[in-house]
């Protein structure tokens, strides 16, 4: 898989760094992309649902600061309270839709999208617009195919 403008790579400490300062472990798939790819845009952008274009990957989170706006950390700040509790950010569409690692039964490790539009904002967050893609990480980057 091809990602443009990834950052500067990071090392597992760094990643554990992370951990402590977010309180739990990141899923071991993650792990591994994030040390592989830090962040970044797919060149293969195009995300299916059912057989048909569902949506495109705008860039993937990076560990890289909470200045940045692609920050992990910062990311995962933003949306709290607005993401579902048990569902972990690590990428948006173009449009502001949210990539989602599951870290809840019995879907540990399904990726979902968040659609923005449709979420409760007046309110306990929802799983109401939250689809599931793929049933893994490595599954769902398998898939990203060319944009529609």
């Amino acid at each position: 898989m091809e990602i443009l403008e990834s950052h500067n790579p990071i090392k597992m400490d760094e990643l554990q760094a992370v951990e402590e300062r977010i309180g739990f472990a990141l899923p071991s798939e993650y792990k591994e992309f994030l040390l592989n790819h830090n962040g970044g845009r797919p060149v293969l952008d195009g995300v299916r649902h059912e057989g048909h274009h569902f949506d495109f990957v705008g860039y993937f989170y990076a560990i890289r600061g909470e200045m940045y706006h692609d920050d992990f950390v910062r990311q995962l700040g933003e949306h709290n309270g607005m993401i579902p509790e048990g569902y972990l950010p690590f990428g948006e569409s173009p449009g502001g839709d949210v990539f989602c690692i599951s870290m809840k039964e019995p879907a540990v490790g399904a990726v979902y999208h968040w659609d923005h539009e449709e979420a409760n904002y007046d309110g306990e967050p929802w799983e109401y617009n939250m689809t599931k893609l793929s049933t893994s990480l490595t599954q769902f980057l398998k898939e990203l195919c060319v944009g529609e």
